[in-house]
């Protein structure tokens, strides 16, 4: 399960931070991408997805 402060870096760098869950008062996953400011909301099936095969930072 993706918990709210997560850090994910992808392959080429880029480190992908978790700001709101499902758990919350949300239905989405609202994931930040740190290195080009862009936040990015998906449904948990498909948050979990992208992270799958990214090095988790904490």
């Amino acid at each position: 399960m993706l918990q709210k402060g997560d850090k994910f870096k992808d392959i080429d760098g880029t480190v992908f931070e978790i700001f709101g869950t499902a758990d919350d008062i949300y239905n989405y996953y609202f994931i930040a991408n740190l290195k080009a400011k862009i936040i990015i909301k998906m449904l948990p099936e498909n948050a979990k997805a992208f992270v799958k095969d990214m090095e988790k930072l904490n």
